[in-house]
């Protein structure tokens, strides 16, 4: 079988489709279609999330599109292991890691100017074999503070079982309300320093991205045998008692309120500030400090701590901490609606276009409907970001809408193509049976009428009409296809028909005609209508071009008589 035979086969497959539906179902498909997308919808919200990839985005362009961006709180300070701080001390210390007593040095120097907290963005998880001292020096300086955090790693759940570590030995967990606790082993990466550890000031700085690998959300805690692993930015508000408690995150994750684009908060240079430490005459500020939480971490790009985030593709991992902690101190972590909201506002959008399309609504009228509808959404999304807290998520809505509006439209647009290319280019099936042809010739006297919005309300009373037929009327829209004087005598008028071969259904087209030229002649009493119905008996099998002609025609000489 030839390709151009199959494609043929298709194209009749969807014809025949075509002809089903605008035959059967005519404008009730679009409460079909309204059904069928609303399962899409409950279907994705409850189980597959595929809308997430179209949420992520509009979120993004929100976000990176706000009218202002929250200025960075000036009492968090990054001191930044950069390029320039590896090179500074490689002559002494070599690259990095530096033994740990220029760490704990650099912490004695902070701690000196009483800052409000010391945040390790930096996990000390090996020894430093060759410097034991060192590393005794250091967990002496921590052990001497009660305002240093340290971060820890969750290892995937697939080596719990490899691990000795239990919550039992890690008092600073919280149960998780309404869960029984047990105590499976947990496979954690905790700092190697047992001062770090007997002070309960950890929590996890781990950030997983989303799909895209873009980071939006800040976890609150992690979960493990019905305990909470807090996460660093938690354990630092438990611990300083940040104000706004109320405004906390809740969830076990929020949305970052991001600050801006990479590099906002105010960076200084470990080298620089840890080579002064050790100057007798400081050209530092005594008070650079003082007051402020401190993070350690790093943008050097050798150590590998860059992410994307829907305001950059490059930002340093170190400063997506302090936006979370940002966020926890002042309770501006960004909160979102209830999902079931805008599943509600997706179903209503659907059906709200399902009911439109049925009543006939005036199809440029419902494209502008709807072009306004989805700018409407996205601006609430925005407006709402802008003067709040809240993230209005409108993908569903969006998304869904615009899909049905897609798929609606386009059956529109081919069942109509279907029912009009009709009359004159088929012929009638090789039965023994006799069918009526019954012709409603409409025209319409222009002089009598304020010109195209005249002739345009028309048209859409006839739509309503069409659309309302139990008894099969169909519309042909391109009555005279040649250019010239004939085609401009016939320009205003149109023909309705139905085409029957039953008893019933005779009587019903004759039904239905009738009741089609007395609602127009009511709704429009004013507008110089004229209306001619003809019929005649056509033989199975006969062409239409031949057979129905003649009483098309006559329906037409009726009229211009």
């Amino acid at each position: 079988m030839s390709h151009q035979s199959i494609f043929s086969r298709l194209a009749g497959l969807g014809d025949n489709a075509m002809a089903f539906l605008s035959r059967r179902l005519g404008t009730r498909a679009y409460y079909f279609l309204a059904a069928l997308f609303s399962l899409f919808v409950l279907a994705d919200f409850a189980y597959f999330h595929k809308i997430g990839l179209m949420e992520r985005r509009i979120f993004d362009l929100l976000v990176s599109h706000r009218l202002h961006q929250v200025a960075p709180d000036p009492e968090i300070v990054i001191v930044d292991i950069d390029e320039a701080s590896l090179n500074a001390l490689a002559k002494d210390y070599g690259r990095w890691p530096w033994p740990r007593q220029v760490i704990a040095e650099w912490v004695e120097g902070v701690e000196r100017q009483q800052p409000k907290a010391i945040v390790f963005d930096i996990l000390f998880s090996d020894a430093d074999v060759f410097n034991p001292n060192s590393e005794a020096y250091f967990n002496n300086t921590i052990a001497a503070t009660d305002n240093t955090f340290f971060p820890m790693l969750r290892l995937g759940r697939q080596n719990d079982a490899l691990s000795q570590i239990r919550p039992s030995m890690l008092p600073w967990l919280a149960p998780l309300p309404g869960v029984t606790q047990r105590d499976d082993t947990l496979a954690v990466v905790l700092p190697r320093f047992q001062a770090a550890i007997d002070s309960g000031r950890i929590g996890t700085h781990q950030v997983e991205p989303d799909k895209d690998s873009v980071i939006r959300r800040y976890p609150v805690y992690l979960e493990h045998a019905g305990w909470m692993i807090p996460s660093l930015p938690q354990r630092l508000a438990d611990k300083l008692g940040f104000a706004h408690s109320s405004r906390q995150p809740s969830n076990d994750d929020f949305l970052i309120n991001w600050r801006g684009k990479a590099f906002s908060y105010k960076y200084v240079s470990f080298g620089d500030v840890y080579l002064d430490f050790l100057k007798k005459n400081r050209q530092r500020s005594a008070d650079e400090f003082t007051g402020k939480i401190v993070i350690l971490g790093s943008t050097a790009p050798s150590l590998f701590d860059i992410k994307a985030t829907p305001t950059g593709k490059i930002f340093p991992g170190v400063e997506i901490l302090a936006t979370a902690l940002d966020n926890y101190k002042h309770g501006d972590a960004l909160r979102e609606l209830h999902p079931g909201i805008t599943l509600v506002i997706s179903l209503v959008f659907i059906w709200g276009m399902a009911v439109a399309l049925v009543r006939k609504t005036s199809v440029d009228l419902f494209d502008q409907v709807f072009a306004c509808v989805q700018f409407l959404f996205a601006g609430v999304s925005w407006l709402v970001l802008n003067v709040s807290l809240y993230y209005v998520d409108m993908s569903a809505p969006i998304t869904f809408g615009l899909l049905y509006f897609t798929v609606a439209r386009l059956y529109n647009t081919l069942g109509r193509h279907w029912l009009e290319g009709q009359p004159l280019d088929r012929g009638l099936p090789s039965t023994d049976d006799k069918y009526l042809l019954l012709v409603l010739a409409i025209s319409q006297d222009t002089r009598r009428e304020s010109g195209k919005d005249g002739q345009c309300a028309l048209a859409d009373g006839i739509e309503r009409l069409i659309g309302s037929s139990t008894a099969g009327a169909s519309k042909v829209s391109r009555l005279v296809e040649s250019p010239g004087l004939l085609r401009e005598m016939f320009a205003g008028t149109m023909l309705i028909y139905w085409l029957s071969n039953a008893a019933d259904a005779i009587a019903a087209a004759s039904e239905d005609a009738d009741r089609m030229r007395s609602c127009l002649e009511q709704e429009f009493p004013d507008s110089g209508l004229s209306l001619v119905r003809h019929e005649g008996t056509l033989n199975a099998g006969e062409d239409w071009k031949t057979a129905g002609r003649s009483i098309v025609l006559a329906a037409l000489g009726h009229h211009g008589g």
